[in-house]
């Protein structure tokens, strides 16, 4: 059942149960004000019948010229008196709890029937004694008081009738059902149109939730009605924006991943090949000059060193996000003499050459990341620069903030490259950066490096110009609390036994070639 046919309901239910309650109280309130009157009206009527009676003992004792009248003659004037045709109330006259005279037996009967002890009660003078009675078709109020004849012992009992008291009660209730509930369902059902206009901006809030979770989150109507629907509705709206945004943003990241995994498996299929195919030709070939081995081997090196490079990359690409920072304030100099030093012996192959410029700058980072952020771009820079070049490392100040740039002069990226520069495996030119060593992972490594420190990267290029990465340091909170010193340990331990462990393999592999 609808909410709206809910409260029509029981508007219905409570409507009707007032409206009849207070017409009851109404009838019963007429009922007891008109018993009252009727009751008033009867006492007046039996003191007057009762001084009549009085009066006519007294009347027939001067007539006669007697100071007392016996018993016998007031019985005698007592009867005549009470069956004279003057009297509209019904007279019954008793002496001594006897019966002396009635009007009317039969109802008096009943009356006695109804209350057997009332004739025993007692009543001072001028006082009576009062109480409805009834028959079949009737009702009374049965009076009874005593008469002050100074002879004997004699009470008047009257019945004042009623019955047109409680008929009119009965014809009320009857009729009060029936108005009670006409009148009910008239304003029953002015209030379901009421509730229905009232909550039909709930309705459009209820069919917004059924189009949403049908999929439809670009539906946002007007919020409408009274200030709680528009704070419902507005909320309605907001949920259903944020749930588009997460989608939109769930959807980008589930083709990424695919455009990932799609891309990963294509890079890592080419060396694999190049690798299966060249020792193939070394198992199958039975004859096989050294000059043959020495080509078939080169390859088959070169593509292992570039699918050790391309899993590395993608290691620490996994693992910028998951990993915690190991923060700590590191002087621009140190972090440039670093990359300087590393990267002379590639750089001088072939015949680059690296500039610094600092200012003496102190920035909060992982020193090991942000080295392999730096290693990184320099390493890009080199490879789009041509032989005998210049790179620049420059740290500078743009905004309050401390920018640091890798600037180069070689072949630059067209606009719809330096768009797609940080997605993983993007390449404009790819059998380029495959000659050139690289895999397209280079930039997304370091743009997620970056987010992880609260920096920014900006690339600026211009085709055939050059290119400038800038990095702007501290335009946002760091992702990610400095790991517990436990953590940092294990973490320097690990980066000390990399040198050991990689100079391990160059003595083996140095070994091996002589």
């Amino acid at each position: 059942m609808k909410l709206w046919q809910k409260l029509a309901l029981t508007s219905l239910f409570f409507v009707v149960l007032a409206v009849q309650l207070t017409q009851f109280y109404m009838l019963e309130r007429n009922f007891e004000s008109g018993l009252r009157r009727e009751k008033e009206q009867a006492l007046s009527v039996h003191e007057s019948i009762s001084a009549s009676l009085v009066n006519r003992v007294v009347y027939e004792r001067l007539r006669r010229g007697k100071f007392f009248l016996d018993e016998e003659e007031i019985d005698a004037v007592l009867q005549s008196a009470s069956q004279g045709d003057g009297l509209d109330t019904p007279v019954t006259v008793l002496k001594d709890g006897e019966v002396l005279c009635s009007a009317d037996s039969a109802r008096f009967s009943a009356a006695l029937a109804a209350f057997p002890g009332l004739l025993q009660q007692t009543a001072a003078p001028g006082t009576g004694i009062s109480a409805v009675c009834s028959g079949a078709d009737w009702r009374a109020v049965l009076l009874v008081s005593p008469l002050e004849l100074n002879v004997g012992s004699y009470r008047l009992v009257t019945l004042h009738d009623v019955t047109h008291i409680y008929e009119e009660l009965d014809r009320g209730l009857a009729d009060a059902s029936w108005t009670g509930l006409l009148i009910g369902a008239g304003i029953s059902a002015a209030l379901v149109v009421l509730l229905f206009v009232l909550l039909h901006p709930l309705r459009v809030s209820v069919n917004t939730i059924r189009e949403i979770s049908g999929g439809n989150y670009a539906l946002a109507p007007k919020p409408q009605g009274s200030d709680e629907f528009k704070t419902l509705q507005k909320s309605i709206n907001d949920m259903a924006g944020s749930i588009r945004e997460r989608e939109d943003r769930l959807r980008e990241i589930a083709d990424s991943r695919k455009r990932f995994a799609d891309a990963m498996a294509h890079e890592m299929k080419t060396p694999l090949t190049s690798i299966l195919g060249f020792a193939d030709l070394l198992r199958i070939k039975r004859v096989v000059t050294d000059e043959e081995r020495r080509d078939f081997a080169s390859m088959i090196v070169d593509e292992a060193k570039r699918l050790r490079g391309l899993s590395a990359k993608l290691l620490q690409l996994a693992s910028t996000d998951n990993s915690q920072l190991d923060l700590a304030d590191v002087s621009v100099e140190t972090l440039f003499l670093e990359v300087q030093s590393a990267m002379l012996p590639a750089l001088v192959r072939r015949g680059l050459h690296l500039e610094t410029a600092q200012r003496g700058a102190v920035i909060r980072v992982d020193r090991e990341l942000f080295l392999s952020l730096l290693y990184n771009l320099v390493d890009n820079a080199a490879k789009a620069s041509p032989d005998g070049g210049t790179i620049w490392l420059v740290q500078g100040e743009v905004d309050g903030h401390t920018v640091l740039s890798v600037i180069d002069r070689g072949i630059g990226m067209k606009p719809d490259t330096v768009r797609r520069a940080t997605e993983a495996f993007y390449m404009e030119d790819k059998a380029r950066s495959r000659k050139a060593g690289g895999a397209g992972l280079g930039l997304s490594l370091c743009d997620d490096i970056c987010r992880r420190h609260g920096a920014r990267l900006e690339i600026r290029s211009e085709y055939k110009k050059g290119t400038t990465v800038l990095i702007h340091m501290d335009v946002a909170k760091p992702e990610a609390a400095p790991p517990a010193p436990a953590a940092r340990n294990a973490q320097r331990g690990q980066k000390r036994a990399a040198p050991r462990d990689a100079g391990k393999h160059r003595k083996a592999e140095g070994r091996r070639r002589a």
